[in-house]
This record gives structure tokens, sequence and C-alpha cells, in this order.
């Protein structure tokens, strides 16, 4: 196929695209079957792409037609059917990223609350004041807190506001904010510790392996 036939192929599709939209906005709903089936595919490999999975990229299709069936009134044909697509899939797979560190961000947190559940469990102070005269790792650590506790930990010890002002500003019940702030700080610590600890055994790992070139001796 050529450059003209491929340029007529498209504007075909284009075309056929926005005859079967027009047709459910009039009330035959059957007609947005076939849409899902021409653009399936490759919506799906938009999101396996993005998400990384394969479960999530086959919800992430679903949702984005589903979306797209609930506003194709806003459909203005504009822009190619597909293009208008693209760019849902595109808004549902940065829900579903949000949504993701969202979760992963709870893990985390719950797995600190289950370190200081242990009344064995210590950290090494030194290791935490040593990370925290890295800017990298603290900024990292605070990311791996989930917003509300990071938010309610930068105000209190960055922007010096009380507690009470917090529970203001956030619009949060007075424990809610306690607990928060004791939360994070906890996981805060923890999470310099582990990473200051890293550091350490990557450290000590590079000195005690044999530089490159080097030989035996008496060899």
């Amino acid at each position: 196929m050529n450059d003209t036939q491929s340029a007529s192929h498209a504007e075909s599709s284009d075309s056929d695209d926005n005859v079967l939209a027009a047709a459910v906005l009039t009330g035959d709903t059957t007609m947005f079957s076939p849409l899902v089936i021409r653009h399936t595919t490759r919506l799906y490999n938009l999101a396996l792409r993005l998400l990384g999975n394969s479960e999530e990229a086959e919800d992430a299709t679903q949702e984005a037609f589903l979306r797209a069936y609930a506003h194709l009134a806003a459909f203005r044909g504009s822009a190619s059917f597909a293009s208008w697509l693209y760019r849902i899939m595109l808004n549902v797979c940065r829900d579903q990223l949000r949504r993701r560190q969202v979760r992963e961000r709870t893990v985390e947190l719950a797995r600190v609350d289950h370190l200081w559940s242990d009344e064995h469990y210590t950290v090494d102070p030194e290791r935490v004041v040593l990370a925290l005269e890295n800017r990298q790792v603290i900024e990292q650590a605070l990311y791996r807190l989930p917003a509300k506790y990071r938010a309610t930990l930068l105000l209190h010890e960055l922007d010096g506001l009380t507690l009470t002002e917090i529970a203001d500003l956030l619009h949060t019940p007075l424990p809610t904010v306690k607990s928060r702030l004791q939360r994070a700080r906890m996981a805060l610590v923890t999470m310099l510790d582990e990473a200051a600890h890293l550091e350490h055994l990557s450290s000590k790992q590079e000195t005690l392996s044999p530089r490159r070139g080097s030989r035996k001796k008496g060899g």
C-alpha cells in the first residue's frame, strides 16, 4: 500500500468511526460494538506499554471504552475518533498509576507499622543522622509516604504549624493528625535507617571486591 492509499484508508476509517459514533448518539447503541472491535487492540497495546501489566491493561481498556461511551457526546470530530480514544486511555492509565502509587505507599506504611509493633525493633541513630545529610535520600523516603502523611509531617516539621493548625488546614480531626504525624515520623526514621544501611553494605562490598586486572600473589 503506497502513501496515497494509506492516507485514503485512514480517512475512510476516520469517516466510518464518525458515522458509527453518530449512530450511537442518535440511539442505535449497537453501533458502539464495531468501534470497540476496531480499536481494542491498539488501546490495549498502549495501556500495556504504559502500565507494564497485562491484567491492568485489560482493565484500563475496558474502562477507556466505558468512559468513551459515557462521554460520546463530547466527541466533536475535530480530531479522529482514534485520537480521542487515545486521550481517554492516557487519562485512564494516569489514574491507574496514581492508584498504584497509593497502594504501594499504603503497603509501605503498613510494613513500618508492623516493624514498630515489635518491642525489640530498633534503628541505628547514627545511620539515621548520616541519611539526614543526603537530600536525595530524604526526598525518596518522603515520596514513599502516603500524601496525607507526607503533608502532615512537612507542615509540622518544616513549616512549623501546630497540630491544631494542621487539623484546621486539612479539615481533619486532631486525633487523626496526631496519629498521622507519629506514623509518618516512624516511617521516615525506618526508611532513612534502611537507606543508610544499604549504602553501607554497598560501600563495603565495593571495598571487598577485587579490582579489575589484579592478580593473585605467587601466580
